[in-house]
Parts: C-alpha cells; sequence; structure tokens
C-alpha cells in the first residue's frame, strides 16, 4: 500500500494521524509495507492490521488506544528520519574526506 501524500491535505485529519502519513511519505517513500516490515519484522499479521487501522482512522475512528500506537509509531520514524539524515551528513563528509585524500596523493605521486 503507498500513501498519497495529498490524501493528507484532502481530508481532515487527526494531527498524528497527518504525522505519521507525511512520514511515511518522507522515509519510506509512501511505501506502508516497508515500514510495517521495519516496524515489526516478526508479526507477519502487523502489515495489514496496521491497514486496516489507517483505513479506520481516515474514516474518523480512531480510538485513544490507536492514537498511542500512532504516536510509537511517529517516534520511530522520527528516528529513521534523523538516522537517515545523519547517514546522508557522514557520507557527505566522508567523501569529502576521500577527495582530499586522493588530491594530495594525485599531487604527491604527480599525477
Amino acid at each position: 500500500m503507498h500513501v498519497v501524500s495529498t490524501e493528507v491535505v484532502q481530508l481532515n485529519l487527526n494531527t498524528n494521524l497527518g504525522k505519521f502519513l507525511n512520514l511515511i511519505n518522507e522515509v519510506y517513500a509512501g511505501n506502508l509495507k516497508a515500514f510495517s516490515d521495519a516496524f515489526s519484522d516478526t508479526d507477519a499479521s502487523f502489515y495489514e492490521r496496521l491497514k486496516k487501522d489507517i483505513q479506520r482512522a481516515k474514516q474518523g475512528s480512531l480510538t485513544v488506544k490507536k492514537e498511542d500506537a500512532l504516536k510509537k509509531y511517529i517516534f520511530f520514524l522520527e528516528y529513521k528520519q534523523w538516522e537517515k539524515n545523519a547517514d546522508t551528513k557522514f557520507f557527505k563528509k566522508l567523501d569529502l574526506q576521500l577527495d582530499t585524500a586522493v588530491e594530495a596523493l594525485c599531487k604527491a605521486t604527480g599525477q
């Protein structure tokens, strides 16, 4: 199931549901299955339950228990987003260091 970001704008969604859907789009390119596999790789039925819960929430049926679960998912997604950004910064810095080292090596060997 791919989550379309325009759904968040078109529907008057719960704040946490909207944030969850936006993070799914940012971190997993809207792929709910990829999120469910990363979040709960031991529970095969998690994806189906999550998909049904999201459909119910979009229709306005969001219990306190489900909203609490959404908050956990949001925390997980925010961490994944931070991890992704941190990795990007690390690799950019590493690329710069490698470029500098290659340039220095080329100068030292006259190439």
